[in-house]
Formats: C-alpha cells, structure tokens, sequence
C-alpha cells in the first residue's frame, strides 16, 4: 500500500534543510510525497539584484523551490498564501498579510481542509525551537499542531465520512544545539543576525532527539536540491557557503 508523507514548512529551502532527503528516500520508496510552503520567502535575502522588490524575489523563491523539488522527484507543491514575515523585530514582520500576524485558528483553518484532503499518513514539519528561532518556523509549528487536531476533528464530524481518522504520525525537524551553537561561532555565521532570545533556544540538545535517519544514499538529490535554491545558497546569498547535513 502506498503510503503518503506531508511536510510542511515556512519558506522555500526550509524543505531541503530539513527534510530533503527523507523526501527523496520516500520518493525511491515509491510513496506519496507532497510539500506545502507556508510563504514564498519574499522577506529573505538574496544575491541577485533583480530581486529588488519582495515580489521580485517571491517570484524567484517559488521557482527555484519547484526546481529544488524536481531534484527530490517530488511534483506536488501547495502553498498557503502568506507573507514572509522576516526575522524577529523586523518590518516585514509588521505587514499584515505576514504569516505570524494570522492566528493561529485562522491559519489552521487553512490548512486543516488540505490535511484532511491529503490524508496523509506522516506529517514532517517544525519543531517548536523553529531550528534557530525564526518566527515563521515557530509560528508554523503551532499552526500544524492546531490544524492536524482540527482535521481530525472535522473528519469525525463530517456524518457522510463517519470512520474515525488522525494523522498517524507527526514529526518534528531539528537540529542538535550542539552543532548549531558551532556553526554560530564560526566567522560570518548565516545565524549572526539572530537574537539573543534566539541564541538561547537553538536547535534541540542531542540527547533529547529521538529519531533520525541515515539519507546518505540520496545525499546527492539533496544537495542539488540545496544548490536549486541559489537565490540563497548563490553568491552573495545569505546562505553562501553553507552546506546540507
């Protein structure tokens, strides 16, 4: 039987960080693997100076995700429609059609009726340390939570489909603390620009995480995926000269 894999994430190359070679592996596996984007990442950075405008680089941002997800063989791409909202206490964040300004009812109600659609049978997402504290990764985190209740709860309502029906398994995308507060402390670090808040809540101790998977075998998928996103991982980019674990 085939099975199904959702993940969900903020903005364009969150995927390929954090779940680019589940999804290839799950691909070869011969399931169901679909993505929804919560942005088009209009709010980041880029090296390109044609992305003048968040339009601009919006644009940019869902193409070079398409194409990172043809990398992975994965052709279901789905969106939510909000904004970027930047990082902490900037004023994209402000904006009212950013992604942390919609609450979070209102943003399940969204994307529960397209959990229910999809029926998956493993969610991916974000964990409530948002890797580095970005506030769309936080924000995503409950907004999933809420919405896989509510799908559910919608389901068991619904008397035209009465058979009891969850999500069976929802996981959380990490990284160890340990490696992160490294990669903080090297010269030019892309996590400079994050808050002391921030600085404090990285990742998820070792220790504490529970499941991981050895992607080895589609290491090649993913870090071409990774080099798609080139608006980030480019020249210039906020993201030049990072690397997928």
């Amino acid at each position: 039987m085939t099975a199904t894999l959702l993940a969900i994430f903020p903005h364009p190359d969150d995927e390929t960080f954090s779940a680019g070679g589940i999804m290839a592996a799950a691909r070869d596996l011969g399931d169901n693997v679909i993505l929804i984007c919560a942005t088009r990442g209009e709010a980041g950075e880029s090296g390109d100076p044609n992305h003048d405008t968040p339009e601009a680089l919006g644009q940019a941002r869902e193409a070079e995700l398409r194409a990172a997800m043809r990398a992975l063989n994965v052709g279901d791409v789905r969106f939510l429609g909000y904004r970027d909202s930047g990082m902490e206490g900037s004023a994209e964040a402000q904006n009212p059609h950013a992604f942390v300004q919609a609450p979070v009812a209102d943003a399940s109600a969204r994307l529960a009726p397209m959990i229910r659609d999809i029926r998956p049978d493993t969610i991916v997402t974000f964990g409530e340390d948002g890797v580095y504290g970005h506030p769309d990764h936080i924000h995503l985190h409950h907004v999933v939570k809420q919405a896989v209740l509510d799908a559910g709860e919608d389901h068991l309502s619904n008397a035209s489909s009465p058979t009891p029906w969850q999500t069976p398994y929802l996981y959380f995308a990490t990284a160890p603390r340990e490696d992160l507060e490294e990669l903080l402390a090297r010269p030019r670090s892309p996590l400079a620009s994050i808050s002391e808040r921030a600085r404090a809540n990285l990742g998820t101790p070792r220790s504490q995480i529970t499941t991981s998977i050895d992607v080895t075998r589609w290491a090649r998928q993913k870090q071409d995926a990774f080099r798609a996103h080139h608006s980030q991982t480019g020249e210039g980019g906020p993201l030049s000269g990072a690397a997928p674990a």
